[in-house]
Protein backbone atom coordinates (compact mmCIF):
# COMPACT_ATOMS: atom_id res chain seq x y z
CA UNK A 1 0.00 0.00 0.00
CA UNK A 2 1.40 3.62 -0.99
CA UNK A 3 0.23 4.27 2.59
CA UNK A 4 3.33 2.08 4.15
CA UNK A 5 5.86 3.44 2.24
CA UNK A 6 4.93 7.00 2.46
CA UNK A 7 4.71 6.87 5.95
CA UNK A 8 8.54 5.10 6.13
CA UNK A 9 9.75 8.24 4.08
CA UNK A 10 8.25 10.28 6.97
CA UNK A 11 10.12 8.30 9.83
CA UNK A 12 13.79 8.88 7.94
CA UNK A 13 13.15 12.62 7.16
CA UNK A 14 12.26 12.99 10.42
CA UNK A 15 15.44 10.70 11.77
CA UNK A 16 17.61 13.20 9.53
CA UNK A 17 15.97 16.76 10.42
CA UNK A 18 17.02 15.55 14.37
CA UNK A 19 20.33 14.48 13.17
CA UNK A 20 21.24 17.64 11.45
CA UNK A 21 19.60 20.01 14.30
CA UNK A 22 22.37 18.80 16.09
CA UNK A 23 20.97 17.57 19.00
CA UNK A 24 22.56 15.97 22.09
CA UNK A 25 22.84 12.79 20.50
CA UNK A 26 4.01 8.45 23.74
CA UNK A 27 1.91 7.96 24.28
CA UNK A 28 -1.30 7.85 21.82
CA UNK A 29 -2.47 11.65 22.55
CA UNK A 30 0.73 14.01 22.16
CA UNK A 31 0.48 16.28 25.21
CA UNK A 32 1.45 19.60 22.70
CA UNK A 33 1.21 21.50 25.76
CA UNK A 34 4.35 20.46 27.23
CA UNK A 35 6.28 22.01 24.43
CA UNK A 36 8.97 24.92 25.47
CA UNK A 37 7.19 26.58 22.30
CA UNK A 38 3.88 26.96 24.42
CA UNK A 39 4.94 29.64 26.33
CA UNK A 40 3.78 32.34 23.78
CA UNK A 41 7.60 33.72 23.18
CA UNK A 42 7.80 37.55 23.48
CA UNK A 43 10.69 37.64 21.46
CA UNK A 44 11.16 36.42 17.45
CA UNK A 45 11.79 33.13 17.88
CA UNK A 46 12.69 29.89 20.93
CA UNK A 47 13.36 27.10 21.62
CA UNK A 48 14.88 23.80 22.82
CA UNK A 49 16.39 20.40 22.25
CA UNK A 50 15.90 17.10 24.82
CA UNK A 51 18.02 13.68 25.17
CA UNK A 52 15.72 11.32 28.00
CA UNK A 53 14.98 7.72 28.58
CA UNK A 54 11.73 6.18 28.37
CA UNK A 55 9.99 3.28 30.22
CA UNK A 56 6.63 2.45 28.37
CA UNK A 57 3.90 0.22 29.61
CA UNK A 58 1.82 -2.11 27.37
CA UNK A 59 2.25 -5.39 27.49
CA UNK A 60 5.37 -5.57 29.05
CA UNK A 61 7.72 -2.86 30.44
CA UNK A 62 9.90 -1.10 27.42
CA UNK A 63 12.65 1.03 27.78
CA UNK A 64 13.77 3.08 25.24
CA UNK A 65 16.01 6.43 24.37
CA UNK A 66 14.58 9.36 22.71
CA UNK A 67 15.91 13.16 21.58
CA UNK A 68 13.26 15.91 20.75
CA UNK A 69 13.56 19.34 19.68
CA UNK A 70 11.11 22.05 19.48
CA UNK A 71 10.97 25.89 18.65
CA UNK A 72 8.33 28.76 17.96
CA UNK A 73 8.59 31.64 15.68
CA UNK A 74 6.47 34.67 16.10
CA UNK A 75 5.82 36.59 13.08
CA UNK A 76 3.11 39.91 14.18
CA UNK A 77 0.39 38.30 15.53
CA UNK A 78 0.64 34.95 14.93
CA UNK A 79 3.18 32.11 16.40
CA UNK A 80 4.52 29.24 14.52
CA UNK A 81 4.86 26.37 16.87
CA UNK A 82 6.92 23.05 15.67
CA UNK A 83 8.30 19.91 17.70
CA UNK A 84 9.54 16.33 16.71
CA UNK A 85 10.51 13.13 18.71
CA UNK A 86 12.21 9.85 17.49
CA UNK A 87 12.28 7.12 19.62
CA UNK A 88 14.92 4.27 19.50
CA UNK A 89 14.23 1.10 21.31
CA UNK A 90 16.96 -2.20 21.60
CA UNK A 91 15.93 -5.39 21.12
CA UNK A 92 18.96 -7.64 21.11
CA UNK A 93 21.99 -6.30 19.22
CA UNK A 94 19.57 -4.91 16.87
CA UNK A 95 18.08 -0.81 17.55
CA UNK A 96 14.20 0.02 16.25
CA UNK A 97 13.37 3.54 15.02
CA UNK A 98 10.14 2.63 16.68
CA UNK A 99 8.06 5.74 17.88
CA UNK A 100 8.13 9.61 16.97
CA UNK A 101 5.91 12.64 15.94
CA UNK A 102 6.11 15.96 14.15
CA UNK A 103 3.45 18.18 15.05
CA UNK A 104 2.71 21.98 13.29
CA UNK A 105 0.37 24.60 15.35
CA UNK A 106 -0.27 28.10 14.06
CA UNK A 107 -1.76 30.53 17.14
CA UNK A 108 -3.54 33.85 16.29
CA UNK A 109 -2.13 36.18 19.58
CA UNK A 110 -4.39 39.06 18.70
CA UNK A 111 -7.05 37.81 21.36
CA UNK A 112 -6.13 38.55 24.90
CA UNK A 113 -8.03 35.83 26.58
CA UNK A 114 -9.24 33.84 23.73
CA UNK A 115 -6.90 32.02 21.19
CA UNK A 116 -7.68 30.56 17.89
CA UNK A 117 -5.38 27.73 17.14
CA UNK A 118 -4.70 25.02 13.99
CA UNK A 119 -2.69 22.37 14.48
CA UNK A 120 -1.61 19.22 11.51
CA UNK A 121 0.42 16.59 13.09
CA UNK A 122 1.99 12.63 12.04
CA UNK A 123 2.56 9.96 14.55
CA UNK A 124 3.60 6.62 15.21
CA UNK A 125 3.72 4.08 18.16
CA UNK A 126 5.20 0.35 17.68
CA UNK A 127 5.22 -0.39 21.13
CA UNK A 128 1.95 -0.08 20.69
CA UNK A 129 1.29 -1.10 17.39
CA UNK A 130 0.10 2.30 15.86
CA UNK A 131 1.49 2.49 12.38
CA UNK A 132 0.36 5.61 11.68
CA UNK A 133 -1.57 8.62 12.76
CA UNK A 134 -2.65 11.51 11.16
CA UNK A 135 -4.83 14.53 12.99
CA UNK A 136 -6.12 18.22 11.64
CA UNK A 137 -7.88 20.06 13.73
CA UNK A 138 -8.66 23.65 15.53
CA UNK A 139 -8.74 24.56 19.15
CA UNK A 140 -10.26 27.70 20.81
CA UNK A 141 -7.73 28.20 23.71
CA UNK A 142 -9.14 30.47 26.77
CA UNK A 143 -6.41 31.95 29.39
CA UNK A 144 -8.04 31.32 33.09
CA UNK A 145 -4.80 32.86 34.99
CA UNK A 146 -1.48 33.77 34.05
CA UNK A 147 1.13 35.79 36.09
CA UNK A 148 4.69 35.12 36.86
CA UNK A 149 4.17 32.13 39.05
CA UNK A 150 2.26 30.38 36.56
CA UNK A 151 -0.59 29.83 34.18
CA UNK A 152 -4.22 28.12 33.65
CA UNK A 153 -5.39 27.45 30.10
CA UNK A 154 -8.45 25.77 29.00
CA UNK A 155 -8.89 24.63 25.19
CA UNK A 156 -11.82 22.78 23.14
CA UNK A 157 -11.80 22.04 19.36
CA UNK A 158 -12.54 19.55 17.18
CA UNK A 159 -9.91 17.46 14.41
CA UNK A 160 -10.29 14.94 11.84
CA UNK A 161 -8.33 11.88 12.43
CA UNK A 162 -7.00 8.68 10.44
CA UNK A 163 -5.38 6.02 12.62
CA UNK A 164 -3.72 2.48 11.09
CA UNK A 165 -3.10 0.01 13.73
CA UNK A 166 -1.44 -3.41 13.62
CA UNK A 167 -1.02 -6.30 16.43
CA UNK A 168 2.66 -6.43 17.15
CA UNK A 169 1.38 -5.18 20.46
CA UNK A 170 -1.63 -7.22 20.88
CA UNK A 171 -1.73 -10.45 23.26
CA UNK A 172 -1.50 -13.65 21.57
CA UNK A 173 -4.46 -15.07 22.87
CA UNK A 174 -6.64 -11.95 21.33
CA UNK A 175 -5.44 -11.82 18.14
CA UNK A 176 -7.58 -12.47 14.89
CA UNK A 177 -6.80 -15.55 12.80
CA UNK A 178 -5.99 -12.95 9.78
CA UNK A 179 -3.64 -10.44 10.98
CA UNK A 180 -4.98 -7.09 8.88
CA UNK A 181 -4.09 -3.90 9.83
CA UNK A 182 -6.81 -1.69 10.85
CA UNK A 183 -8.01 1.82 10.10
CA UNK A 184 -9.99 4.23 10.76
CA UNK A 185 -11.26 7.90 10.21
CA UNK A 186 -13.07 9.98 12.12
CA UNK A 187 -14.31 13.31 13.67
CA UNK A 188 -13.58 13.64 17.35
CA UNK A 189 -13.97 16.52 19.98
CA UNK A 190 -11.27 17.49 22.01
CA UNK A 191 -11.11 19.29 25.27
CA UNK A 192 -8.46 20.11 27.71
CA UNK A 193 -6.49 21.87 30.69
CA UNK A 194 -3.09 22.65 31.55
CA UNK A 195 -1.65 23.86 34.80
CA UNK A 196 1.84 25.57 34.98
CA UNK A 197 3.47 26.69 38.84
CA UNK A 198 6.91 27.67 39.86
CA UNK A 199 6.78 25.93 43.52
CA UNK A 200 10.17 27.00 44.19
CA UNK A 201 12.84 28.86 42.79
CA UNK A 202 14.77 26.17 40.82
CA UNK A 203 11.29 23.53 40.24
CA UNK A 204 8.12 23.76 38.25
CA UNK A 205 5.19 21.98 37.88
CA UNK A 206 2.99 21.47 35.03
CA UNK A 207 -0.02 19.38 34.76
CA UNK A 208 -2.30 18.77 31.46
CA UNK A 209 -5.51 16.44 31.19
CA UNK A 210 -7.26 15.48 27.92
CA UNK A 211 -11.16 14.17 26.76
CA UNK A 212 -10.99 13.04 23.11
CA UNK A 213 -14.36 11.65 22.04
CA UNK A 214 -16.75 11.12 19.20
CA UNK A 215 -19.71 13.49 19.08
CA UNK A 216 -22.49 10.88 18.72
CA UNK A 217 -20.49 8.44 21.75
CA UNK A 218 -19.37 11.47 23.71
CA UNK A 219 -19.70 9.86 27.17
CA UNK A 220 -19.13 6.06 26.28
CA UNK A 221 -16.30 5.85 23.74
CA UNK A 222 -13.51 8.25 24.71
CA UNK A 223 -9.64 8.58 25.45
CA UNK A 224 -8.55 10.15 28.84
CA UNK A 225 -5.08 10.93 29.14
CA UNK A 226 -3.06 13.12 31.99
CA UNK A 227 0.31 14.40 32.31
CA UNK A 228 2.66 15.40 35.37
CA UNK A 229 6.04 16.77 35.09
CA UNK A 230 8.43 18.22 37.05
CA UNK A 231 10.86 20.69 36.09
CA UNK A 232 14.12 21.10 38.06
CA UNK A 233 16.38 24.08 36.70
CA UNK A 234 19.88 23.44 36.64
CA UNK A 235 21.23 26.34 34.88
CA UNK A 236 19.83 29.06 33.09
CA UNK A 237 19.42 27.28 29.63
CA UNK A 238 19.59 23.68 31.09
CA UNK A 239 16.51 21.62 33.00
CA UNK A 240 15.90 17.96 34.11
CA UNK A 241 12.50 16.75 33.30
CA UNK A 242 10.89 13.62 34.70
CA UNK A 243 7.11 12.91 33.01
CA UNK A 244 4.39 11.02 33.32
CA UNK A 245 1.92 10.07 31.04
CA UNK A 246 -1.08 7.75 31.14
CA UNK A 247 -4.06 7.41 28.83
CA UNK A 248 -6.99 5.09 29.40
CA UNK A 249 -8.85 4.12 25.60
CA UNK A 250 -12.42 3.05 26.51
CA UNK A 251 -12.82 1.34 23.16
CA UNK A 252 -9.17 1.06 21.58
CA UNK A 253 -9.14 -0.18 17.67
CA UNK A 254 -7.28 -3.35 18.25
CA UNK A 255 -7.82 -5.29 21.50
CA UNK A 256 -4.34 -4.13 23.33
CA UNK A 257 -4.65 -2.79 26.99
CA UNK A 258 -6.95 0.03 27.58
CA UNK A 259 -4.62 1.93 30.03
CA UNK A 260 -1.47 2.47 28.85
CA UNK A 261 1.68 4.96 30.63
CA UNK A 262 5.15 6.40 29.95
CA UNK A 263 7.55 7.54 32.25
CA UNK A 264 10.59 9.52 31.11
CA UNK A 265 13.19 11.17 32.15
CA UNK A 266 15.28 13.91 29.98
CA UNK A 267 17.85 16.73 29.52
CA UNK A 268 16.07 19.66 28.18
CA UNK A 269 18.76 22.70 26.82
CA UNK A 270 16.49 25.91 25.62
CA UNK A 271 17.56 28.20 23.05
Amino acid sequence: MELHGLSGWIKSGLLGVLLLANTATFAQILNAEAFQSQNEPLEKWRGQTAFGVNLDKQQALVYSVFTDVDAALRIKTKSLLTASRVRVTGTGNDLLLNGGFAHFRLRDNTGKLLLLEHYAQYQWDGVRGLKNRFILGSNIRQQLQNDSLGSLFAGFGAFYEFEQWGYGAVPSERRPLVLTDRNVNLLKFNAYIRFFRKIAPNLRVGSTFYYQARPEYFFNDFRLAGNLELIFLVSKNLEFRVNYDGIYDTQPVVPIEKFYFTLSNRFVFRF
